[in-house]
């Protein structure tokens, strides 16, 4: 089998949702997607050049070219566009041998896949660009290619946080939306407390004063109040704190028994993080901005952390299973972090199902209107009860429906050319 052609689709859902498509000469498609970036398709165009009449069965030897050819520049872009094409690959070996990519990636542990809810702030997510501009999709606003799909479009928001009512949320949005998702089976939730307040805040200084400490500890005593203990929580900060107001947030939450406290320090320096654990009884977990093994042996050996939570679509699916077994190590376990499509939401699937360590992985799509309608032939929610069943069909065992992502497409952007 031999490669002959890679393109990519690019769908405005609450985030950029960039789908790429390998073709062989045997007449097999594999599927996959790639984290958002600015440029990203332009840098995956490049690689279609690099990979064609090549076997994609050699996998690990591609990904090696595919690395070796940007080694000059820096990680980000690059890792994800080849994280995406590698996930296409693998479906495309699947399909031609008959098999489900969790067999390729050396088997399953469990038979259906934990989903653990992202919540956001107790509102639906924005709807932003790859720079983190708020935008009205165009099928939203009625204009552009995929305004006439727009059907039941009006659910997903497309402002900001800082337009709620009051100027900030309440405990109340945060409980509501945690009963509400916590009544459709997930089992763990996640919520941002990096959010408005009604306190003055300097957004330049990374720290928290002791009103907003009590804001937020007071969002997570109103969830945990209305899900109870039976249900995981989880918080995420998006590393916009330092390491003083880190400290005292993760101990102002210790009572309510978070699975994890997510990036409160910005991702790059490993002796910080670690000064933040080993300061407080939380579990402090990160690594969706970090891309090799060796980034995560540091963030185990040198930071102590115990929850690792890397990108599906960063990592890809070989580097990721090759880190499982790195983690399993130092009893380490991973939670994976994901805001894709059904299908990178199913690579994850794959990838937790061979996963020994596995928490969760993510689901951030609540908010899309779209989201199960992408699965071609699809008769149910790919996600029921807080779980994904873990498919034996060949590749990745769903396929994209071309023609209803086709409505959602991002305008100025080739639609698989």
């Amino acid at each position: 089998m031999r490669i002959v052609k890679i393109s990519t689709a690019v769908m405005e859902a609450n985030f950029d949702w960039t789908l790429i498509k390998v073709e062989t000469d045997e007449k097999i498609t594999g599927y996959g997607e790639a984290f958002m970036a600015p440029g990203l398709t332009a840098v995956i165009r490049e690689f279609s050049g690099l990979l064609a009449g090549e076997d994609p069965t050699s996998i690990d030897r591609v990904l090696r070219r595919m690395r070796s050819a940007v080694t000059h520049a820096s990680a980000g872009v690059a890792w994800h566009a080849i994280g995406g094409i590698e996930t296409a690959l693998l479906d495309a070996i699947g399909k031609r041998h008959g098999m489900p990519v969790w067999q390729l990636l050396g088997g399953k542990y469990r038979d259906s896949v934990t989903v653990y809810a992202d919540c956001h702030a107790g509102e639906a997510l924005s709807s932003i660009t790859p720079l983190l501009v708020p935008r009205t999709p165009g099928w939203m606003a009625g204009e552009g290619p995929g305004s006439a799909g727009g059907s039941g479009a009006v659910s997903l928001k497309h402002h900001g946080w800082d337009k709620a009512e009051g100027g900030h949320l309440s405990a109340d949005q945060f409980a509501a939306q945690a009963q509400h998702m916590a009544a459709q089976g997930f089992r763990i939730l996640k919520f941002d407390v990096d959010v408005p307040t009604p306190y003055e805040t300097d957004e330049y200084n990374r720290d928290l004063s002791p009103g907003e400490v009590d804001y937020a500890a007071g969002l997570v005593r109103a969830v945990r109040a209305a899900v109870g203990g039976g249900v995981g929580l989880a918080i995420d900060c998006h590393w916009n704190y330092g390491v003083d107001a880190a400290i005292r947030l993760a101990r102002a939450l210790e009572p309510f028994r978070l699975l994890w406290l997510e990036d409160p320090v910005p991702p790059a320096n490993v002796r910080a993080i670690g000064e933040v654990q080993r300061a407080t009884s939380a579990v402090i977990a990160t690594g969706e901005n970090h891309y090799e093994r060796v980034d995560f042996e540091r963030l185990m050996t040198e930071a102590g952390l115990r929850v690792l939570a890397p990108d599906v679509q960063k990592l890809g699916l070989w580097e990721g299973r090759k880190l499982a077994d790195l983690a399993d190590m130092h009893y380490v376990n991973l939670t994976w972090h994901n805001i894709s499509s059904p299908i990178g939401t199913m690579a994850g699937v794959h990838l937790g199902a061979s996963t020994p360590n596995l928490l969760a992985i993510e689901w951030h799509a609540a908010s899309v209107p779209f989201f199960d309608s992408l699965v071609k032939g699809a008769t149910e929610p790919l996600i029921r009860n807080g779980r994904v069943r873990v498919p034996d069909a060949p590749g990745l065992g769903v396929e994209l429906d071309e023609d209803a992502a086709y409505r959602y497409r991002k305008s100025g952007e080739p639609f698989f050319e």
